[in-house]
């Protein structure tokens, strides 16, 4: 199980032959990030965009062209497009978002008929070290879901149990987030919480520990857990977190990095693929750790 972000960097150097492609990485941070993770071991690159900029970044920032295929594509939707038909032929094993809007890389890859779409929705879900124990901690969807119905929010936790597994979490604890512990009607985060923790309990969420709703004190501190009565495996010892809506997920996780200055990944899960949609202040470290992450997210 991995306990660590420099462990997961660890674990992700040992996977061999993760293929990663790049649309548009035309900009000073992604072409230090690939730099980076090619030096370091973490995969293999395929750049598509204008063979020019490209170029001429890699020698800037000390990059050698011959470390790297280039696709010469330019504009954000030709190169967007070859992305997205190498990840189709499975030539790719993770997508890696360059200088170019999210919408434009997404729109593709959700299309129907031509795209990368899986069987389950799209979410983001985003790791760091937790701060009360020695072990990881995750939290889902802060990124792409504006408001998940209960369907949705099952989708959303089995992309995150499977995040888990794959960094060694057997069984992971997950808590369903809201206001409040109890079950009220006039909160509907609080009717889903119920709801899922029920699918759990009928093996229809399979292979981790589901309960909620939880209040955050609830979820993080067993000594609160217990002084309000709530004894369950989850409670106190949350390993994922899954919150009712994107306002809740983006206060969240902004919170982490903001306040509490820690380091965080993220991968979105749900299609053929991983895919990191790194923002654009996004820090080069988390953008690193997020390789490592999708690595450890793909299947080759």
């Amino acid at each position: 199980m991995i306990q660590n972000l420099k462990q997961l960097v660890q674990a992700a150097k040992k996977r061999k032959g993760i293929i990663a492609g790049v649309p548009c990485p035309e900009d000073e941070s992604t072409i230090l990030s690939v730099i980076e993770a090619k030096k370091e071991g973490l995969a293999d690159f395929v750049l598509c965009g204008d063979r020019a900029k490209i170029s001429q970044l890699l020698r800037q920032l000390g990059g050698d062209e011959s470390d790297f295929e280039v696709h010469d594509t330019p504009g954000a939707e030709t190169a967007v497009a070859r992305v997205v038909e190498l990840g189709r032929l499975g030539k790719l094993h993770l997508v890696l978002k360059g200088f170019l809007p999210t919408a434009a890389l997404m729109k593709p890859i959700l299309d129907k008929e031509k795209g990368l779409r899986g069987e389950n929705l799209l979410s983001d879900i985003l790791v760091l070290e937790n701060p009360a124990c020695e072990e990881l901690l995750g939290m889902s969807d802060g990124g792409l879901n504006i408001l998940p119905d209960l369907a949705q929010k099952k989708q959303i936790v089995e992309n995150a149990v499977a995040v888990f597994h794959g960094l060694g979490y057997e069984e992971p604890r997950v808590g369903i987030m809201a206001a409040i512990e109890a079950v009220k009607d006039s909160m509907p985060a609080t009717l889903d919480a119920r709801s899922l923790t029920e699918m759990n309990g009928r093996g229809e969420i399979a292979d981790c520990q589901v309960y909620g709703p939880l209040a955050l004190d609830i979820a993080v501190s067993r000594e609160a857990a217990e002084h309000k009565g709530i004894f369950n495996d989850v409670a106190g010892r949350a390993q994922i977190m899954i919150v009712p809506n994107i306002e809740a997920g983006n206060l969240l996780g902004k919170a982490f990095t903001y306040y509490l200055k820690l380091t965080v990944a993220h991968v979105v899960m749900g299609a053929r693929l991983p895919i990191l949609i790194p923002s654009r202040n996004e820090s080069d470290t988390d953008k690193f750790h997020s390789l490592a992450l999708g690595v450890l997210s793909a299947r080759p």
